[in-house]
C-alpha cells in the first residue's frame, strides 16, 4: 500500500466482502477504481474506510468543476471536428456555386 491506495485484496479484507461485491460497489458508484500504469487497479483508502464506517464518501472539490470549465474542455477536445465540418460545408458550398 502506498500513497493511500489499496489493492483489491486489501479492499476485500477491510470491507470483509467478496470480489462480486467489490464490483457491485464500483458499478453503483460507491467505490472508485483507479488504473495505474494501465495494469494495476487501486482504490483510495479513505473511500474504503468511509464505506466501512457507513459514511458517505464525497470526492474532492477539485473534481467538481464549474460548467465553464466543462465547456472549455468540450471545445478543446472537439474543436478540430467542428473546424473540419465547417471546412467541409464551405467546400461543398463553393463546389455547388461553380
Amino acid at each position: 500500500m502506498s500513497d493511500g491506495l489499496l489493492t483489491e485484496e486489501e479492499v476485500r479484507f477491510y470491507l470483509e466482502v467478496d470480489r462480486p461485491t467489490v464490483e457491485k460497489l464500483i458499478r453503483r458508484g460507491k467505490l472508485t477504481a483507479y488504473r495505474l500504469d494501465g495494469r494495476y487497479i487501486r482504490y483510495r483508502k479513505d473511500q474504503v474506510m468511509a464505506i466501512r464506517s457507513g459514511r458517505k464518501f464525497h470526492l474532492a472539490d477539485r473534481l467538481e468543476r464549474h460548467w465553464l470549465d466543462r465547456a472549455r474542455d468540450f471545445w478543446n477536445f472537439y474543436s478540430l471536428y467542428f473546424l473540419l465540418v465547417l471546412l467541409a460545408i464551405l467546400a461543398v458550398v463553393s463546389f455547388i456555386q461553380f
